[in-house]
């Protein structure tokens, strides 16, 4: 160090005392730790930068929502069984309410065309009698055997208090493909 320099620290600590070196050495250190810092920032941001192209190469890889929904949908209605169907599942429906104990009355079928799709509905409502275990298993095994019907509306009534026989109305919806 130049004697000029040596001069002058020491003029400066005789005249502010101990704060004036210390606040070199902070302002040294602050200067440090701003390069380091920087470095290391700039080091994360590069990586958030790779990241964010990595996660847009991904988004523009994927198939467009509304395509992949048009196929799943095609999916489905390829799966649907066709309108023949419809009397085999209501002949299960009603083999499985004998088998389960519950009594069927007279029902009301009706075919139902879905406006903008490829499939029917067949609408199945059948006023039902039996203990309500017997009927869960019954409704259970309905849902099963048959992927592609659905349980509508479910209504149960019993006549008295401690009475085991349950008066139900079930309405099913059993999708069929179009022909």
């Amino acid at each position: 160090m130049s004697p000029n320099l040596m001069a002058h620290l020491r003029f400066a600590l005789r005249r502010h005392g101990w704060p004036a070196p210390l606040g070199g050495l902070l302002v040294l250190l602050a200067v440090v730790l701003a390069h380091w810092g920087a470095d290391g920032a700039r080091a994360q941001a590069e990586a958030l930068r790779a990241s964010l192209a990595s996660e847009r190469e991904r988004v523009a890889r994927q198939p467009d929502p509304a395509a992949d929904q048009a196929s799943r949908l095609e999916g489905l209605q390829r799966q649907l069984p066709d309108a023949a169907a419809a009397l085999e599942a209501v002949q299960f429906i009603h083999r499985s309410a004998a088998e389960h104990g519950v009594t069927l009355a007279t029902g009301e079928y009706r075919l139902v065309r879905e406006g903008g799709a490829r499939l029917q509905r067949y609408q199945i409502t059948l006023p039902a009698d039996g203990d309500y275990p017997a009927l869960r298993a019954w409704l259970a095994e309905v849902l099963n055997r048959l992927p592609s019907i659905a349980l509508d509306d479910l209504s149960l009534s019993r006549g008295a208090t401690g009475e085991q026989r349950v008066e139900a109305r079930v309405r099913w919806s059993f999708y069929l493909r179009t022909p």
